[in-house]
């Protein structure tokens, strides 16, 4: 099996620690094709340069700094059996969407979120076609959270977990959050997805929460546990960066 996993780079802190997280998260036994691009060239209205300096003295200093980068990039890659293609080019929007129809997971680190607001985040997420991974500084995992809103989108976004981080996070405890209006809650559909689950997880505990997900349980247990790596779908829970940005999250869009 292969994955193919694209990452937004900050390329001032160095890829060395992200492609040791990388490998210690996702599934050991897939081949990873690894594509980085700066998050600095990614042509958005919400990054502002750094300098208006375009001289020519100043865009050879630009393309000497890629070529280094991407260089340092490639070794630190190697030295994790990683395959790394190096994106040295500006990216806009259109582009970032169609690249990332490809690939079964998009990275984002902490370091990267610090050197910018959450409204690029938000920007990233919207227009993405792909899960994304957000990954915050000292990150530990000690249970895992699902927030189920009852559509088939959270039975994906299980599948896509499955499929793409290491099975030794099966072993953690499973808190399963569902959400369900008085109109919509089905008793059977519930027990399927949670059937679903115990084929892979050893360890459940289901709870009913009525209401947006996020907005309801930010108080409740699971979210206090220690260490908790979140599973949500963008699109149904009203994903707010802010809300989550503690603690590992898969996002999934459906």
């Amino acid at each position: 099996m292969k994955h193919k996993i694209l990452l937004a780079a900050n390329t001032a802190s160095g890829l060395e620690h992200l492609f040791e997280d990388l490998t210690n998260l996702l599934n050991k036994t897939h081949k990873k094709y690894v594509t980085a691009f700066p998050i600095k060239n990614y042509d958005s209205g919400q990054l502002v340069a750094s300098s208006n300096d375009t001289s020519d003295q100043n865009n050879l200093d630009n393309l000497v700094e890629g070529l280094e980068n991407a260089a340092m990039a490639e070794q630190q890659a190697a030295d994790f059996n990683l395959e790394l293609d190096w994106i040295g080019e500006k990216v806009d929007d259109k582009q970032l969407a169609s690249l990332s129809t490809v690939y079964d997971l998009l990275i984002w680190e902490q370091s990267v979120h610090e050197a910018y607001d959450n409204s690029l985040l938000k920007e990233i997420i919207d227009t993405i076609k792909c899960p994304m991974l957000f990954l915050p500084n000292g990150w530990r995992i000690e249970n895992l959270v699902v927030f189920h809103d009852g559509s088939m989108d959270s039975v994906k976004m299980v599948k896509g977990f499955i499929n793409v981080f290491n099975p030794s996070l099966r072993d953690l405890p499973l808190s399963v959050l569902i959400n369900h209006s008085d109109d919509s809650y089905n008793v059977l559909e519930e027990k399927v997805f949670i059937d679903y689950l115990k084929l892979f997880f050893k360890n459940i505990g289901v709870q009913l929460v009525e209401g947006d997900l996020l907005k309801q349980t930010r108080d409740s247990s699971p979210l206090k546990m220690n260490n908790p790596f979140l599973m949500l779908g963008v699109n149904r829970s009203g994903f707010e960066p802010e809300s989550v940005l503690s603690s590992p999250t898969f996002l999934f869009k459906g």
